[in-house]
Parts: structure tokens; C-alpha cells; sequence
């Protein structure tokens, strides 16, 4: 019988998940609530706090602590997030503020959100016989992680595998960072819609060139019934894709690769075809070979954030 959880908490720019997880990864509640960062920063963690308590509340088994995966520059030892674009935040103490909330009733742990993902697969997922794998998320954007030896690699500034902005073209088209040609411009949502706008006028007689502003659902939709513009779009994708997994492959030779996200999971039919005759294209065959490309298994998000308080209890000796 379970004994002991965690919370966990995905922050997003729309909506903040939280779930109740246990040690085997089984999600025994969850709970969902918009972000609305245009509230204000303290607005958010007070929401964080509230959700983190009211499922504490709930719960019928000790609660071991609260993993918080944030998009933006995270470091997980000071606990503070940097840059976090969507949410409008330039610089915020973000386990201080949690933990001093929850009065510090329990350990907090963070980190960036597509690298507690990555842990998660690994603690729970598709990569748990695995020390070494890269993790790739599609939704918005494209976001990375690498684990080695069964750690995370962060780097010197704590933005190591920021592969959605690696730069496919610098006169290519420009990105949310003031940059051209970043990878997410080409696959993730705001990708498609961009692929979107570019090729619309060579399918004057597809459907979806007749809608004023495609969502990324309708896409997939479109390319579900054939369209050609919906199809020419992923295919895009799964290029841009396919050369974000080159990159990887060949500079670290990995036995997996996780692809996950929202987007990821949902248009796996249509990148991963054309993601994996381009990543034959650019690495050794022996590279392209060595390295199995699997859909993520982890349904909740959250479960993710969850597996830190596994992970920095295993690292305490806990």
C-alpha cells in the first residue's frame, strides 16, 4: 500500500497542473488552474501555494515534499528562476517564496520544466532502464534536456540544451528571443502556425488556408483528412525536428531519445517520419542506428515535478 507522495507542480503560461503522485509514478490526484501571470508574480505563487496545500489537505498518505518544474532559466541549487518569458518574470526566488508560503512545512525542490519532464521519464516513463538519454519536448516551442550517468547536465549558466534555440538560419525567421531561424520557429506550435503563414498561398484550395488563424489542434485536424497544406507544414516540422536530432545524436551518440510535450505526442505520426529520414541524412549510419526515438509515457505533466522530490531524496541518501 502507498505511504508516501509528492506534489507536483507544472507551471505554464496558460495553466499550472498540480498532482499528488506516489513512488511508483501513480497519480492518486490531480488538479488544474490558470496561471493568469497578468495578475502579478505574487499572484501566481500565491495560486501555487493554495493548490499545493489544498491537495496536501487531501491527502491520505505523508507527503514526502513539492517538485516545481518553471519554464525559464532555473537553477536548482539557489532555487530561482530567470527569464521566464511567458510567465513575466525576470528574476524570482521561486522555492524561497513557495516554501515560505507553505511555512515551511516541507522540502521544495525546482528546476526547468522540460528537464523535470526528463527525470520523470526517467524515474517513471520510457526511459527508466536508461542513465543516458535526451528528452525533447514539442509543444509551443521545443525544449531539451540530457541525462548522463543519470543526471541532469545543466551548464555553466544553467541553459545547457536550450535546443529550441539553436539557430537552423541566422537570416532565417525571426524569434521571441530577437533572434532568426531558432528551431521552434520551424516545429512546435508557434512553428506551424509560422510554416503556416508562409505556405498558405501555394494551397489556395486547401481548407485550412481558408481559416483566418489555425490553431495547432486544426492542423492536425487538417492533416488527418489529407490536407496538403496541413501535411507540407509538419512535414517542415519534422525536418526542423530531424536536425535538432542530428545534433544530438551526433555529438552524443545516445541510446534514446524521449520525445514528449503536448505537441510531441499528438503529431508523432507526422514528425517522426520525416525527423528520422533527416536525422539519416546528417549523422554516421552506425550513430543514426545505435539511437532508439520513443513517445514519452508520461501522461500528466506534473508527474515530472513530482519525481525531483524522489530524485533529490535519493541524492540525500533519504
Amino acid at each position: 500500500m502507498t505511504t508516501h507522495a509528492a506534489v507536483g507542480v507544472d507551471i505554464g503560461g496558460t495553466k499550472i497542473a498540480l498532482a499528488l503522485v506516489d513512488e511508483a509514478g501513480q497519480v492518486l490526484a490531480a488538479h488544474q488552474m490558470p496561471t493568469a501571470p497578468q495578475d502579478g508574480e505574487a499572484a501566481v505563487l500565491d495560486r501555487i501555494a493554495s493548490g499545493v496545500g489544498n491537495l496536501v489537505a487531501k491527502a491520505s498518505v505523508t507527503v514526502e515534499g513539492v517538485g516545481i518544474g518553471c519554464p525559464g532559466v532555473v537553477d536548482p541549487l539557489a532555487g530561482t528562476v530567470r527569464k521566464a518569458v511567458n510567465l513575466g518574470w525576470e528574476q524570482v526566488p521561486l522555492r524561497a517564496e513557495i516554501a515560505r508560503r507553505l511555512d515551511d512545512e516541507m522540502p521544495v525542490c525546482v528546476e526547468n520544466d522540460v528537464k523535470a519532464a526528463a527525470l520523470g521519464e526517467q524515474t517513471f516513463g520510457a526511459a527508466r532502464e536508461y542513465k543516458d538519454f535526451v528528452y525533447l519536448a514539442v509543444g509551443t516551442g521545443l525544449g531539451g534536456a540530457v541525462m548522463t550517468r543519470g543526471g541532469l547536465v545543466n551548464g555553466a549558466a544553467c541553459v545547457a540544451t536550450e535546443v529550441g534555440h539553436l539557430s537552423l538560419d541566422p537570416d532565417g525567421r525571426l524569434c521571441s528571443c530577437g533572434r532568426r531561424g531558432c528551431v521552434e520557429m520551424y516545429v512546435g506550435g508557434i512553428g506551424l502556425l509560422a510554416s503556416w503563414r508562409l505556405h498558405r498561398d501555394r494551397f489556395p484550395d486547401s481548407a485550412l488556408a481558408q481559416l483566418s488563424e489555425p490553431t495547432p489542434a486544426a492542423i492536425l485536424s487538417a492533416a488527418l483528412a489529407g490536407d496538403p497544406l496541413a501535411l507540407t507544414v509538419l512535414d517542415v516540422g519534422g525536418w526542423a525536428l530531424g536536425w535538432v536530432l542530428g545534433m544530438c545524436v551526433g555529438i552524443l551518440n545516445p541510446p534514446l531519445v524521449v520525445i514528449g510535450g503536448g505537441l510531441g505526442r499528438a503529431a508523432w505520426d507526422w514528425l517522426i517520419p520525416s525527423a528520422l529520414d533527416e536525422l539519416r541524412r546528417r549523422v554516421l549510419p552506425l550513430a543514426a542506428d545505435a539511437t532508439q526515438v520513443v513517445p514519452s509515457a508520461i501522461a500528466v505533466s506534473a508527474v515530472g515535478a513530482a519525481s525531483l522530490v524522489w530524485h533529490h531524496s535519493a541524492l540525500a541518501g533519504g
